[in-house]
């Protein structure tokens, strides 16, 4: 058909015609390893004739690695993901490493963009708080040589990258399990996409809190959105109207927790004696409000420092021609109480 769109080419597609691996595809197109002459001469004519561009690779693929690193994170204006590239700057300084960092928005296609000008531009690797949503570019990245580690959360289906990740189900667990034992039945909570492990993690840790509780949830009381304010106010809005509304909320990250909180001011409710509220993140702005919040913290920084460290040894590992087996890295939450819950007053 005229109209049909083109199968897109992939690094398998180039390895099949070539009659060689993945692996030594990836090498050839790298620039990084061993491939003899007659399999580079191989992978090249299939690349020709197969009209192949790795993420426009083509114009640099003689070039050597750099020592960027590019640093991929969702939002700038977030406390959260601030303190996050932070501790990756730290880190990159002491190790000699210069960062480029990018904001996706949630945005997968921003996500594909920026990935394929980092690895055009020769970055050593990326660090990344990914979207969820890109698991093929992520996979064919690692497949052409470019160093990946996941931070804050991963990628399903995507087991080819070093991670380092907060175990978001203990910290949600802890956070509805301390509701819970304040006395609170009904707990409203606003999380973000399931797409993301973090906010797949939340959901499950709230759900484990009432399971070991014995105590049923009513799914009118879960609120699934963007990890966007926006989004949170609606949600906050959607939940306070309820016939029966929640004598708590747990919201999800800091910018959930935010728009929770202005709805709650907006309704003139008070806290914690009309309604708790509890949210992830230890923001500055958390321990600064009347009544000071409650919260689930993350080691933010160290995320941040853990996973640079771990880039630079895979890094080191790759020019030492030492193989490393991929890790997983899980840093603990801790809940901190202050002021923002108390028992549910008697209806």
């Amino acid at each position: 058909m005229r109209n049909a769109r083109r199968k897109q080419i992939t690094i398998k597609d180039v390895a099949a015609k070539a009659g060689v691996s993945v692996g030594t595809v990836s090498r050839v197109l790298s620039g990084r390893g061993y491939a003899s002459d007659e399999s580079r001469r191989k992978v090249l004519r299939a690349v020709k004739e197969l009209g192949y561009r790795p993420h426009g690779l083509a114009r640099s693929l003689k070039l050597q690695r750099t020592d960027t690193v590019g640093l991929l994170i969702t939002d700038v204006v977030n406390p959260f993901y601030s303190l996050l590239a932070a501790g990756v700057l730290e880190c990159a300084r002491k190790l000699g490493y210069h960062v480029i960092v990018s904001a996706t928005d949630e945005e997968p296609e921003l996500e594909r963009e920026y990935l394929e000008v980092l690895m055009e531009e020769r970055a050593a690797g990326v660090i990344a708080v990914p979207t969820g949503k890109n698991v093929r570019c992520w996979k064919e990245a690692v497949e052409l040589g470019t160093e990946v580690v996941l931070v804050d959360r991963e990628v399903n289906g995507f087991a080819e990258a070093d991670v380092v990740l907060v175990d978001n189900v203990k910290g949600a667990q802890d956070a509805v399990s301390y509701l819970i034992g304040l006395g609170h039945r009904r707990i409203g909570i606003i999380t973000g996409p399931l797409e993301t492990t973090t906010g797949a993690g939340r959901l499950e840790g709230y759900r484990r809190a009432h399971q070991e509780a014995g105590l049923p949830i009513d799914e009118s009381l879960v609120e699934v959105v963007s990890f966007k304010r926006e989004s949170g106010i609606h949600a906050a809005q959607r939940l306070l109207s309820l016939p029966d509304p929640p004598t708590a909320l747990f919201a999800g990250n800091n910018a959930l927790g935010e728009a929770a909180l202005t709805v709650i001011r907006e309704r003139g409710l008070s806290i914690p004696a009309d309604i708790s509220l509890i949210m992830f993140d230890d923001v500055p702005w958390a321990c600064h409000t009347s009544p000071r919040l409650t919260v689930v913290n993350q080691p933010t920084h160290d995320l941040g420092y853990i996973g640079m460290e771990v880039l630079d040894r895979r890094l080191r590992a790759l020019e030492e021609g030492t193989e490393i087996a991929r890790q997983k890295t899980i840093l603990m939450p801790e809940l901190i109480v202050r002021e923002s819950c108390a028992e549910p007053r008697p209806r």
